[in-house]
């Protein structure tokens, strides 16, 4: 009788070691999302209360056009597209009693309130792509959901354009690459306001924080 439970005991001991565990076999190897930072009327429409702060207007003009490429393309790939907005209320409580910076610029300004806090015509969301609207600062990290679905959803290279670029886009790039994700900007595809601060953006601060690419070089990545 011992001889015949030890077999048995030794067989289920060498079927269960040949047993992968559940986790292993249902991890999901590392994706790529395309963040879109501030597509909203502020920014970008006529009447945009922060539109026209953009001086180098050849620089807007085609980030605009060069945004559309993108989001196109990052679409017919199936990548996971996320909007990252600003929408606040009147009383802007959620950004405290602000001495300094854009918490104390953006009451003075009204920005992100009604109509100016829309998507910009052409570029909403399509059904099913995520949409953050909670954010308490420059950073599309900051107070929002962003980290924990990334990294839910197993996002490990991100891509991120938008407006404006030296302010909420490199705010963004220095948190995704201290959050320890792979951070590419599409440059073209988003817009300071002004040449310089382009050239200072990829001259001093992506190479220390990601990586800088054109919107044809996004177009030419392999799927």
């Amino acid at each position: 009788m011992k001889s015949v439970l030890y077999s048995l005991s030794a067989a289920i001991f060498l079927a269960a070691s040949t047993i992968t565990p559940t986790f292993a076999q249902t991890a999901a190897p590392g994706k790529s999302a395309l963040i879109l930072i501030e597509y909203q009327n502020d920014w970008m429409a006529a009447t945009g209360g922060i539109n026209a702060q953009f001086k180098d207007r050849k620089q807007f003009d085609d980030s605009v056009a060069n945004s559309k490429l993108v989001i196109a393309e990052a679409r017919r790939r199936h990548m996971e597209v996320i909007y990252v907005t600003m929408t606040l209320e009147p009383s802007y409580k959620v950004l405290g009693q602000a001495k300094y910076g854009l918490r104390a610029l953006m009451p003075k300004y009204k920005s992100f309130l009604g109509e100016q806090a829309s998507f910009f015509p052409g570029f909403e969301p399509a059904q099913g792509e995520y949409v953050i609207r909670e954010r308490t600062g420059s950073s599309a990290f900051a107070g929002t959901s962003l980290d924990s679905y990334l990294r839910n959803n197993h996002i490990e290279e991100i891509y991120l354009s938008g407006y404006s670029l030296r302010q909420c886009v490199e705010s963004t790039l220095r948190n995704a690459h201290d959050l320890g994700y792979n951070t590419n900007v599409i440059y073209d595809a988003s817009a300071a306001f002004t040449k310089e601060q382009q050239t200072s953006f990829l001259m001093d601060i992506v190479p220390f924080y990601g990586n800088a690419m054109t919107t044809q070089e996004f177009l030419k990545l392999r799927n």
